[in-house]
This record gives C-alpha cells, sequence and structure tokens, in this order.
C-alpha cells in the first residue's frame, strides 16, 4: 500500500502535448491549499506543488481535485488554453468519472441498479470540513446555498479491504461537489471504510480498522480536439 512517506513524484499514467495524468496516492494533498482532511501542505507537500517544483511553476495547471485521502487518476494541463477548454468541459459535466469505493455496509438487495442519487448537498453549519445531504421534504440546517449533485452506482458486490470483508461499490459521479461520493453514499447506508469524517467512529480503545480511505478514482474519460481520452489507475498494492 502506498503511503505518504513513500510519495516523491507521483506515477505518470498519460501524457500528451496537452494532458498530464498521474496516480495521485491515498494520504497526499491534490492541492497546495487542501486542508479538508486536516493534512497539511507544509507536512505533506502536495501533488501539485511536487509536480510544479519539478516541472516548472508554469508548466502545468491542476483541472480538479482528489480529496486527500482519495488515490488514482488526477489531471493537469500543460498550457493555460487546454486549461480554460478543460474547465469548460467539467463544468459542462462532459468528463466521465468512475470510481471504486469500499464500505462496510451490506448490499441492498432491493436497490435497482444503475441506482441514482441526487439528492442536493450543502456545508455543514458547524464544521467546514463536513458536507451534509438535503433529503427532499426536509428543512436542514446548513451553510450556504444546496449544491445539485448527481451520483449514479454502477455496480455493487462482496470484497476484501485490508483482510476484511467490506462491500465494494462502483460509481460514477456526474457533478464533482466536494465529499460528494462518500456524503451520498453514507446517506444510503455505505459509509466507506477508513473515512474520518464520515465513516465508523474510532473508539480509541483500539487501532483504527483501515488504514486509508476506501476511495479510488479508477478512470476519467473524455474528448479533446476530435481525440477521446480514457485513462486508468490500476488499484493500489
Amino acid at each position: 500500500m502506498e503511503t505518504a512517506a513513500d510519495f516523491q513524484l507521483p506515477r505518470v499514467l498519460f501524457e500528451d502535448e496537452r494532458i498530464l495524468a498521474v496516480d495521485k496516492p491515498s494520504g497526499v494533498p491534490s492541492h497546495s491549499l487542501s486542508q479538508s482532511s486536516g493534512v497539511s501542505s507544509s507536512a505533506t507537500p502536495s501533488v501539485e506543488a511536487r509536480l510544479k517544483a519539478a516541472r516548472g511553476d508554469r508548466s502545468v495547471w491542476l483541472l480538479h481535485r482528489l480529496d486527500t485521502g482519495t488515490s488514482g487518476v488526477l489531471l493537469f494541463a500543460k498550457d493555460e488554453s487546454t486549461y480554460n477548454t478543460m474547465r469548460e468541459k467539467f463544468r459542462a459535466r462532459a468528463i466521465h468519472k468512475e470510481y471504486r469505493a469500499w464500505s462496510e455496509g451490506r448490499p441492498e438487495a432491493t436497490l435497482s441498479l444503475p441506482a441514482e442519487i441526487t439528492d442536493p448537498l450543502a456545508h455543514h453549519p458547524k464544521s467546514k470540513k463536513r458536507m451534509i445531504v438535503l433529503p427532499e421534504g426536509k428543512n436542514l440546517r446548513h451553510r450556504g446555498k444546496p449544491l445539485a449533485a448527481h451520483t449514479r452506482i454502477l455496480a455493487i458486490g462482496p470484497a476484501v479491504w485490508e483482510g476484511k470483508p467490506v462491500t465494494e461499490i462502483r460509481v460514477q459521479i456526474i457533478t464533482g461537489v466536494m465529499h460528494q461520493i462518500r456524503v451520498h453514499l453514507k446517506s444510503v447506508g455505505y459509509p466507506l471504510v477508513g473515512d474520518p469524517i464520515y465513516g465508523p467512529r474510532d473508539t480509541g480503545e483500539a487501532p483504527p480498522r483501515f488504514s486509508r480511505l476506501g476511495l479510488h478514482a479508477e478512470r476519467i474519460s473524455f474528448e479533446l480536439d476530435g481525440f477521446l481520452y480514457q485513462i486508468e489507475a490500476p488499484l493500489p498494492k
């Protein structure tokens, strides 16, 4: 299992004259200012910072973010024009993103797949690190405006994570709201393993059950200048 301590430069998954895709390890922030999981950018330099240090400050533009605990495909543009074009594709929801998630929840036999979760999300009224689901018909306190969020569950099945039986879930996200997969899956009974914010709380009386967050950005695909890009990150060891 790759850890932040083992991380120097990210493994390059794909590169051409416009796009750079790297394999982000769990435990390393995507962005220099990412504090969502309580990992200091000074203690653990981000993927973005390491690439800019190695390649030059204006040689890569980060196109999206993964939570600090999430591993997998992370995209960068290699020039400002590509950055602007790709950011517009993200806004237009023209980027196809698939993840694998692992939960201690048990498969729901009555869940019809693919299952759509479309409840909006919002910032927790008291915590900057948490998001909440806003189910229809419930008036829950929150900060800021509700954010449209759309998660699609593609498949659910048994698996093993760090020697323990879990449920593996294949997920596609249509939108890209902070902590979207983690919050949406918990709302339907599938809190992710190793999640320090939304998963089962550790009591402090025993070691944590899992060493990292059970979420991996497995595949991103998109069209750019007539070419179809499909980039995959293999599962960590």
